[in-house]
């Protein structure tokens, strides 16, 4: 089916501790693309004009979240988005970034040039999102940097854009397998696989999660929202070498504390490093 042409943008300004729970009514409610932003503090997701309909419904459910102890939501936005003026928007904010001591992240468009022992990751965010902007991304690609060996069996589970396969790919890793469950996105990252020449130990797959993965990898990174992390927690484990790594972010202040951190080592992970920036967190664990 052609993915639709006119979409609505949909933005949610309310304080990070709510972020998880209106990424998830607007996920449930079958936006794509989820974005976090910090300048103000709001959620952004983008739903298929045909959908308009639902705008009413989906309001009057993230109205509700003081009912479960969470802060209110301060504004609730929705303009319209065509596809084809996508990219000129997207130019407005997105410029050439280094992350960690090798990666450098930059749009098709950007004339920068990197230098001679910078890792360049070439992209085109599309309808996906993931630039390595958002603190999440960020760290993500650092932990990549330090952790990714040369001969892994990589996967990354809600891929997005791709950049973090693209990021393991060219740091050497022999296989990638990247998974998200929004097909427009799937089609986003393959171009930039394509893009980026990788496209050969890269594969991008539409999927549920973690059950579309099989055999085992050397590293797994998730970078979703905290509530996936902690119901995700016991599918890890098996699907990870001994001695593999778990690298996740997405999460923040006491869904990390109380929520993400004990699920994954329940499941029998064990944490190695964490990392913050502002109110956002990156771990890694272990499978001993």
């Amino acid at each position: 089916m052609k993915p639709p042409s006119e979409w609505l943008s949909i933005r949610v300004v309310a304080p990070p501790p709510a972020w998880d729970a209106i990424a998830a009514v607007l996920i449930d409610s079958g936006c794509t693309g989820v974005e976090l932003r910090e300048q103000p503090y709001s959620v952004v997701a983008y739903l298929p004009a045909t959908e308009q309909p639902q705008l009413r419904a989906i309001e009057q459910r993230l109205q509700r979240l003081p009912e479960f102890e969470l802060p209110p939501i301060q504004k609730f936005e929705v303009q319209p988005v065509h596809e084809r003026n996508w990219h000129t928007a997207w130019r407005r904010y997105f410029r050439s970034r280094k992350f960690g001591a090798r990666l450098r992240v930059q749009p098709s468009w950007s004339r920068y040039k990197p230098d001679p022992n910078e890792i360049v990751l070439q992209l085109d965010p599309g309808l996906a999102f993931g630039t390595g902007g958002h603190a999440t991304t960020a760290l993500c690609l650092e932990l990549l940097d330090n952790y990714v060996q040369p001969g892994m069996r990589v996967a990354d589970v809600g891929t997005g854009t791709g950049i973090l396969a693209i990021a393991a790919a060219k740091l050497g890793a022999r296989e990638v397998l990247a998974v998200d469950d929004d097909p427009l996105a799937v089609k986003i990252a393959q171009a930039n696989l394509e893009r980026n020449g990788v496209a050969t130990v890269a594969q991008v797959v539409q999927g549920d999660g973690f059950h579309a993965l099989t055999g085992v990898f050397d590293l797994i990174v998730c970078n979703i929202i905290s509530s996936f992390l902690i119901a995700s927690a016991p599918l890890v484990p098996p699907l990870l070498q001994a001695g593999g790594i778990y690298i996740v972010s997405g999460t923040s202040g006491r869904n990390w504390r109380g929520g993400v951190r004990p699920a994954i080592e329940r499941a029998g992970l064990s944490l190695m490093e964490v990392r913050r920036r502002r109110t956002w967190v990156a771990a890694v664990f272990r499978k001993l």
